[in-house]
């Protein structure tokens, strides 16, 4: 019970914090300032992106479909799409993006018949591939902007900064991806830290000593799925098309809102973003810290701010909140299954 209750409190400061991050952010900016720019926003636009925002949804579970089928598994589709929502409304209402991934591994294996660990290796190749695919562009956008006169040499370097830091934690993740024994020391304090979320799939479920089993598991499947190079391929493609949506919606947000700009900067402006966003800080859906880094990267382009701050809002509202009726339907149809039943054949790697 005291568990609980620690848990609960944890969500609930994590989730303030992220509310009041948002507050201040509001007033720095100024309310004036952002309702003058709103209430200039074509809705016709915002109606466009939130269509924009479900296709991405369809590539982002159509990029993990494949890769599923890629270890020899199946899943309906429509299933893999179910598990994406409800992965995605976990993310917003708990300390930290990894529960969104972890969602993910555990529904993903309880719903194919995959191993525990050959689950969680689509889960990180998917993420592996979406990565490659928004740096890919970041790479092109920057000397693009550079060779336009629209960046200049000093922001740069300060630019630079996270997509290099990105690259290192790629390469680190690659490597430990194909040699999964070196991952053992920390995989058991990561099974303890989502120990909760995979009792509430397998209650009578073990964490200790399963590691070597889950390595063995994961090495296995990360490997199969790359010996399958057209399942690789579509998956990075199906990746670039959900990408390609987040740049879309953002450029559409700042259009709406009176605000002609480059694509190569939205591009850039979303990376930024994006990488924050994967930062894992205790704060659901990076509330707050996700709009002061839109925010700040589309300023650096002279853009100003009350509009960027505006863009930021608006792109909150169609990626998170108005997701938030259909994610907590699929959470609701998930959770009501995995409470209302005991699932006594989840996976031979946390078996008794």
């Amino acid at each position: 019970m005291a568990r609980i209750k620690k848990e609960t409190l944890t969500r609930i400061a994590s989730l303030g914090f992220g509310i009041i991050v948002l507050i201040v952010f509001i007033n720095v900016i100024g309310t004036n300032a952002l309702e003058n720019v709103l209430l200039k926003a074509n809705p016709v636009f915002i109606v466009l992106t939130v269509g924009l925002e479900l296709v991405g949804f369809m590539f982002y579970a159509t990029a993990w479909y494949v890769l599923i089928r890629a270890t020899g598994h199946r899943i309906p589709f429509l299933t893999c799409q179910g598990i994406t929502f409800a992965s995605i409304f976990v993310s917003y209402i708990m300390p930290s993006g990894i529960f969104l991934e972890g969602m993910r591994c555990l529904l993903g294996s309880r719903e194919s018949g995959m191993n525990l660990g050959e689950s969680t290796a689509t889960v990180i190749l998917h993420r592996v591939l979406y990565i490659i695919g928004f740096l890919g562009s970041t790479a092109l956008a920057l000397p693009a902007l550079f060779l336009t006169g629209s960046l200049h040499s000093s922001a740069i370097y300060d630019i630079l900064l996270l997509p290099i830091l990105s690259i290192v934690g790629l390469i680190i993740l690659l490597y430990l991806s194909l040699n999964p024994k070196r991952m053992q020391p920390i995989l058991n304090r990561i099974l303890r830290f989502v120990e909760p979320l995979i009792r509430a799939v397998q209650k009578e479920a073990k964490i200790s000593g399963k590691a070597n089993r889950f390595l063995d598991e994961y090495h296995v499947g990360f490997r199969r799925m790359l010996s399958s190079k057209l399942h690789v391929l579509t998956s990075f493609g199906a990746s670039l098309g959900d990408w390609a949506c987040s740049v879309l919606i953002l450029w559409i947000v700042l259009f709406a809102l009176g605000f002609d700009i480059s694509l190569w900067v939205v591009v850039v402006a979303m990376a930024i973003g994006k990488m924050i966003q994967m930062t894992p800080i205790a704060v659901p859906g990076m509330l707050g810290i996700y709009e002061a880094a839109v925010t700040a990267s589309l300023s650096l382009f002279a853009v100003p701010v009350a509009v960027a701050a505006s863009a930021a809002l608006l792109l909150r509202l169609v990626t998170s909140w108005l997701d938030l009726p259909i994610t907590g339907i699929a959470a609701y149809h998930y959770g009501y299954k995995l409470m209302g039943k005991k699932n006594a054949s989840f996976g031979s790697t946390l078996k008794s």
